[in-house]
C-alpha cells in the first residue's frame, strides 16, 4: 500500500504532501515514532509527530515533544567550545593539561583541543571496557573520578594522525567547558546557545529531573516494545546528555547559517572535512551524501543513539535545507529516511521498499526462527518491494540474544555472516552469541575472523584478550 500511494502521488504534489506520505509509509512500518521537521531555504516545508511519547499513558509524540539527542549533542558541545574560544577563554591548540592539570601527563601534553573536536586524539572508546554498558553506564560518577577511568588508556596513535570517534573525547572536552566558565555545563549551554536564540524546550539532562513533555525512551523487541535501560547521566556530559525538539533544533540550525553566535571563521573551521574516510570536522561529519546511485549532496551530519532513542541530523549549506528527526523508538532506518527526503527536496522519484527485517521480526515472533529465515530467502529475491540491510539483521539477533534466546540469536547471527561476510561487525555479533553459550573455542576462531577484517576493530580485540588472555 505505502509503495502505490507514494508512486501515485508523483512529482507534481507539492513536496509537504510527499514528505507526510513518506513518513506515514515509515510509520506504519514499525520505523518510525517520534518527531520530523524539514526545511528548505530555512523556511519549514514539513513537520509531524508519530507514535507515542509515553505508551504507557498513550500520549502522543508532537512537534514540541523533548527528545533525548544521544551524540547529536556533541554538535552543540563542540559549538560551546568555539563559543568559548572566541571569548578567549580556550585555545584550541592548547593540550588537556593545560586545562586540566590532574590529568594524565603522558596523555594530557599530548591531546589538544583541536584534536579532541575532531576526534583525531588517539583516545579509545567504550570498547576497551567490555562491560561497559551493563556496569560502568549506570553508576555515579565525579568528574574526576569518571576522567581516571580512561585517562592513562594506550593512545590508538600519535595525536593527529589518524580519526577514531570517542566520547571520551568530547566528555573531556564537556569537562573542560565547566573548568574555563567556572559554570556547570548545563548552565554554560543554557546561557550561551539556549537562552540566546529561545531555545526554551532545550537542556541538559540528569535522570533524576522531571520534564514537562519529555519522551519516554523504547527499544522495539520481538513482538512489540520495552522500556529503554538505564543510564547515569553522569558520564554522559558533553557526549549525549541533551534533550531538545525538532523547533529548538531549527533555530539553531538558522543560528548557524547567519552567524549569529559564532564567527565565519570557526564556524568554518566546524564545517571543514577532517581526516578520511569520515570526513569529522569539530562536531560534525562533513561530506557528500549520497541519495541515489548517481546523485549526491555535499552535508553536514551527525547521529546520535542512547537508550531508547535515535537522532538524526543534515544540513545541506547549498540550499539551506535542514533534516532533524528525533526518535524514542529504537532502531529505525535514519540512513534510508534521509535519503528519500533528499530525494523529494531534490525532486527524484521516490521508491519506498519495505524492510525486510521487520518481516523476519514478526515471523520470528509467530512461526519461529526457521520459518523466519525462510521467508527471508524469498522476500531479499524480490527487490522491487522490499531490502535487507546487514545491520537491521544484527539488531534482530541481538534482540535475541538479549531474550537469552542464545541458540535462536546463534542462527540469525549465522546466516547475517553467510549473506554479508564483509563486516567485522556482524561477526563480533557471532562471537558474542558463541561466548554466551560456552562454546569459547568458536567465539575466538570468529572475534580472530573480525579482526582480520578489521584491524582496528577494538570490541573483538578486546574480547578476544578477555578469552585468551595477553
Amino acid at each position: 500500500m505505502a509503495l502505490l500511494l507514494l508512486c501515485a502521488i508523483g512529482k507534481g504534489q507539492p513536496k509537504s504532501a510527499r514528505l507526510d506520505t513518506l513518513m506515514q509509509a515509515y510509520h506504519r512500518f514499525n520505523m518510525f515514532d517520534g518527531a520530523i521537521l524539514v526545511a528548505e531555504n530555512n523556511k519549514v516545508l514539513y513537520k509531524n509527530g508519530f507514535g507515542m511519547a509515553n505508551r504507557e499513558w498513550n500520549i502522543p509524540n508532537t512537534t514540541d515533544t523533548k527528545f533525548m539527542l544521544g551524540s547529536i549533542s556533541k554538535s552543540l558541545t563542540a559549538y560551546l567550545v568555539l563559543i568559548q574560544a572566541q571569548k578567549g577563554l580556550i585555545d584550541l591548540d592548547k593540550t588537556i593539561s593545560d586545562y586540566i592539570p590532574s590529568y594524565s601527563e603522558k596523555n594530557g601534553r599530548q591531546i589538544t583541543i583541536r584534536q579532541l573536536l575532531s576526534h583525531t586524539s588517539g583516545i579509545p572508546g567504550y570498547e576497551i571496557i567490555p562491560d561497559f554498558f551493563p556496569r560502568i553506564s549506570r553508576q555515579n560518577y565525579t568528574r574526576e573520578d569518571y576522567i581516571k577511568l580512561y585517562m592513562d588508556s594506550t593512545l590508538l596513535f600519535k595525536p593527529g594522525t589518524n580519526y577514531n570517534y570517542s566520547s571520551w573525547g568530547y566528555y573531556t572536552l564537556g569537562y573542560i567547558l565547566e573548568r574555563v566558565s567556572g559554570k556547570s555545563y548545563a548552565q554554560l549551554m543554557k546561557d550561551d546557545i539556549f537562552d540566546k536564540l529561545g531555545m526554551n524546550s532545550s537542556g541538559s539532562y540528569y535522570h533524576t529531573q522531571v520534564v514537562p513533555k519529555r519522551a519516554t525512551g523504547y527499544d522495539y523487541s520481538l513482538g512489540g516494545y520495552t522500556s529503554s535501560d538505564f543510564r547515569d547521566q553522569s558520564n554522559t556530559l558533553g557526549t549525549g546528555d541533551i534533550y531538545s525538539t525538532v523547533e529548538d533544533m531549527f533555530k539553531w540550525h538558522v543560528a548557524i547559517s547567519e552567524n549569529r553566535l559564532l564567527n565565519k571563521e570557526l564556524t568554518k573551521q566546524a564545517f571543514t572535512p577532517g581526516i578520511r574516510p569520515w570526513r569529522y570536522g569539530f562536531g560534525w561529519f562533513n561530506q557528500n551524501f549520497k541519495y541515489t546511485d548517481a546523485d549526491s549532496v555535499f552535508t553536514n551530519y551527525h547521529l546520535g543513539m542512547t537508550e531508547g532513542f535515535i537522532s538524526f541530523i543534515v544540513r545541506v549549506p547549498e540550499t539551506n535545507s535542514f533534516i532533524i528527526f528525533l526518535c524514542n523508538s529504537a532502531p529505525t532506518d535514519f540512513f534510508g529516511i534521509t535519503k528519500s527526503i533528499l530525494k523529494i527536496l531534490n525532486n527524484k522519484p521516490v521508491q519506498l521498499r519495505q524492510p525486510v527485517h521487520k518481516v523476519v521480526e514478526q515471523e520470528i515472533s509467530r512461526h519461529g526462527v526457521d520459518a523466519a529465515l525462510k521467508r527471508y530467502d524469498v522476500l531479499k529475491k524480490d527487490t522491487v518491494h522490499y531490502f535487507v540491510e546487514w545491520w537491521n539483521m544484527d539488531r534482530v539477533g541481538h534482540q535475541l540474544l538479549d531474550l537469552k534466546r542464545y541458540d535462536e540469536a546463534l542462527v540469525i547471527f549465522k546466516k547475517n555472516a553467510e549473506e554479508f561476510p564483509e563486516h567485522d561487525i556482524i561477526f563480533n555479533s557471532l562471537g558474542r552469541a558463541y561466548e554466551e553459550m560456552g562454546r569459547k573455542e568458536e567465539a575466538i576462531v570468529t572475534y580472530k575472523k573480525a579482526i582480520s577484517l578489521n584491524n582496528k576493530d577494538e570490541e573483538a580485540r578486546g574480547r578476544l584478550k578477555g578469552l585468551v588472555g595477553n
